[in-house]
């Protein structure tokens, strides 16, 4: 018996009898996690709070990182939810990342009672709305992730002599919103803490300021709220949002599997939960608004903001089952095989008369959406989605509506002869939960939960991005009213750079360094991360192919380890103290030329008006936009100039409704009486609302702020080629009538500046 067994593992014959699924499939590594030093650690709510709050001191700093972190993690939009109940907090954060209010304030509160604090939801009538608060320290603190909210209170008892306010406090005093939170007028909508805003305070940019209310809301809606509040009491769960519940981030891979994660989105690749909920899409309706101006996330998302301005989106993975054939290490993994036998780089059926089949758990902390495969001699594929009680016939092509929505499900091949198989799931995750990496030095530690289950295998982790830069400093933003992240000046590199680390069972767990250097030069950006993957391979075989055109990592000769603040910790420090710099308001006056229309008339009146209609209409040929010229000279430097606002004389406006007016800046030159192609309006500068007037009169002077367009002129990124005034159609503004304004013929047009008259 001996002798034969040892004929037939000479022969490379190997015969396998039948088994069941298993709880993991096969042998299998589990719990691989790889955590960056500078990321939180998402693995579970306890590792999140212990990575998030590291470095704070007080109570405060801990609550303000939390919600620092849940800025970052989470975005306002529907509610997700999933057949067999509620969705807990931690799969919020890993695989979504979006749901409305009260589900938002679910997933902060759930970190609140990691953190030891008591917490409790209050419920507003006007406007509709959930809200959560934390206990500590003997007093309750509201700090909201849904309207990106909160304020200081003055309390002589806590660090500082401040503490965060809770919403009775803010009932008392209104005046810790109504004065203390103020309008940056050049990064509108954004609100700021009063004495703590986005400019330069001696030579340095105070960039690190907090931005509240970015997506739209005001502070009336605030004091309204807080107003027509009342309790709901301290539940663990709201709507499909629940603290705890069954999921776990758990990655187990076995040899040919790999889970590969990456920071885009794949194509209609999007899971909302239940079938009756597919919209079209489920990224951030208001776009980059919601983090351009926040100094926290906004560094962190901002790598991204080149893809239609959609960095707030679902973000896709592989879960990927390709065995190496020319060994036998991938058979430990299945889940289950049958009549089976292997033999120099393929598997056939050890009986040819009866069937042969694999089953494979395909399975991850993330749903699958897409599924897919390949196989050369595959007879038949079937899928389990219950442990393996019943299968059903699926094309192997294309089987995602089978799996949808699973994050564990069981693919079962058979066959007489099998050469080749790869078996692919798109799965749908959150970006922002990944151990992204960030400028300057990056420890990553790789970990499992049983070394010696990788046996004679070895362990992947692949990481794939490219590095950024930023060619002005944030006292450059800040003096010409940029966003702080909108990536301004910042450019990321078109070949990704990739860091492959193989590990065997004797070297984990294990640390390693990433480096991500910014050329001496030039200002750090967070990299744009492109994949992190995990793979268990073989021995002897090779790991995944790596990305076309892909470089190693490497410090250059003019690169240096430049660095970012901790973003969880922004917004703890008090700011530095102002220096109020005093101004002069100069004038300088600006010529109204003539109108123009969009079909090539010119016109010598003042009568101003814009419609939503097509180039062709009869419409098209009305009176609609008025050029305006001058001579801009010897202006300020960008650091001198306070304000700018181009000042339009109005001797009339619409009868029943409001307009909107906005001025833009023309592209090319104009000749005074000639036709300008409509082509050649730049973008809106900025507007003023006109209200209705009953009849025409004396001219009135309406301001529009061009502060940072002017700025860019004295910098020497633009050129002035002359403005043009227009109506700006916005319902529900102007109720959707074809709003008009009539300028003045007399009055003059011109641009005031405030101007700084000290020297800096």
């Amino acid at each position: 018996m001996f002798a034969r067994a040892l004929i037939v593992a000479i022969c490379g014959l190997l015969v396998l009898s039948a088994t069941s699924p298993s709880a993991f499939g096969g042998d299998k590594v589990r719990q691989i996690k790889v955590i960056a030093d500078k990321a939180p650690d998402n693995s579970s709510l306890k590792s999140i709070v212990q990575t998030v709050t590291r470095g704070c001191k007080t109570n405060d700093e801990k609550a303000i990182a939390l919600y620092n972190y849940c800025r970052l993690m989470l975005y306002h939009r529907a509610y997700p939810n999933e057949k067999g109940g509620r969705i807990p907090a931690l799969k919020l954060f890993n695989v979504y990342g979006w749901s409305l209010c009260g589900g938002l304030h679910t997933a902060e509160a759930a970190l609140y009672r990691e953190a030891g604090w008591e917490w409790r939801y209050l419920s507003w009538r006007s406007p509709g709305h959930t809200t959560v608060e934390a206990k500590y320290d003997g007093q309750w603190h509201y700090l909201d992730v849904f309207l990106k909210f909160w304020v200081w209170k003055s309390d002589p008892n806590a660090a500082g002599g401040r503490t965060v306010a809770s919403q009775a406090d803010i009932k008392a005093n209104p005046e810790l919103v109504t004065r203390d939170l103020v309008p940056d007028p050049a990064r509108k909508p954004v609100y700021r803490h009063k004495g703590n805003e986005f400019e330069v305070i001696g030579d340095k940019a105070n960039w690190q300021a907090p931005a509240f209310l970015v997506c739209g809301d005001r502070p009336g809606g605030v004091i309204s709220g807080v107003n027509s509040n009342r309790q709901s009491g301290s539940p663990t769960g709201w709507m499909t949002i629940q603290f705890d519940g069954k999921y776990s981030t758990d990655v187990a891979l076995g040899a040919g599997q790999s889970l590969e994660l990456m920071w885009s989105a794949v194509e209609g690749a999007k899971w909302w939960g239940r079938p009756r909920n597919k919209p079209d899409d489920v990224g951030h309706g208001c776009r980059d608004k919601e983090y351009r101006n926040c100094p926290s996330s906004g560094p962190v998302l901002e790598p991204y903001i080149d893809v239609g301005g959609r960095a707030r989106n679902y973000a896709s993975g592989k879960l990927v089952f390709e065995p190496d054939l020319s060994n036998d290490a991938f058979l430990a993994a299945l889940a289950a095989k049958d009549n089976v036998k292997w033999s120099k780089g393929k598997l056939v059926a050890a009986d040819p008369s009866a069937p042969a089949s694999i089953t494979v758990r395909m399975a991850s902390p993330y749903p699958m959406v897409l599924a897919s495969g390949s196989a050369d001699g595959a007879e038949s594929v079937e899928v389990s989605n219950d442990g393996g009680k019943t299968f059903q016939a699926v094309e192997l092509a294309k089987f995602g509506q089978a799996v949808q929505g699973r994050y564990a499900s069981l693919v079962k091949v058979g066959f007489k002869e099998l050469k080749s198989l790869r078996i692919e799931a798109i799965v749908q995750h959150n970006r922002c939960a990944l151990p992204y990496l960030s400028p300057g030095k990056n420890t990553i530690s790789v970990s499992v939960a049983d070394a010696k289950a990788l046996g004679d295998n070895k362990l992947v982790v692949t990481y794939v991005y490219c590095p950024g830069e930023r060619s002005r400093s944030y006292e450059q933003l800040a003096e010409r009213g940029y966003e702080a992240a909108r990536a301004h000046n910042a450019k990321w590199a078109e070949a990704p750079t990739v860091v492959q680390k193989v590990f065997t069972a004797g070297d984990l767990p294990a640390k390693f360094d990433i480096l991500v250097p910014t050329p001496k030069d030039k200002y750090p950006v967070y990299p744009r991360m492109l994949f992190l993957r995990r793979e268990v391979i073989a021995a002897g075989s090779k790991p995944m192919p790596l990305p076309a055109g892909a470089v190693a990592a490497k410090m250059g000769p003019s690169d240096v380890l430049k660095t970012l603040p901790n973003p969880f910790l922004v917004g703890i420090a008090k700011p530095p103290k102002k220096v109020v710099r005093p101004t002069v308001t100069r004038k300088i006056s600006l010529s109204a030329s003539h109108v123009v229309d969009m079909e090539g008339g010119t016109h010598d009146n003042h009568y101003i008006k814009w419609a939503a209609v097509k180039r062709g209409s009869p419409q098209a040929k009305a009176a609609w936009v008025m050029l305006v010229g001058g001579e801009l000279k010897d202006l300020p430097a960008v650091r001198d100039i306070a304000s700018a606002e181009i000042a339009i004389p109005l001797v009339d406006s619409h009868r029943k409704a409001t307009t909107v007016v906005g001025v833009a800046a023309l592209k090319n030159p104009f000749e005074a009486g000639k036709p300008y192609d409509f082509k050649d309006l730049g973008g809106l500068l900025g507007t003023v609302n006109v209200p209705k007037r009953p009849e025409a009169g004396e001219p009135v002077y309406y301001k529009i702020d061009v502060t940072r367009w002017l700025k860019d002129l004295s910098a020497g990124d633009a050129k002035f080629h002359g403005l043009a005034i227009r109506c700006v159609p916005k319902v529900p503004v102007d109720e959707g009538y074809i709003t008009r304004i009539d300028m003045s013929k007399d009055a003059e047009t011109y641009l005031q500046l405030k101007v700084y008259v000290d020297k800096k």
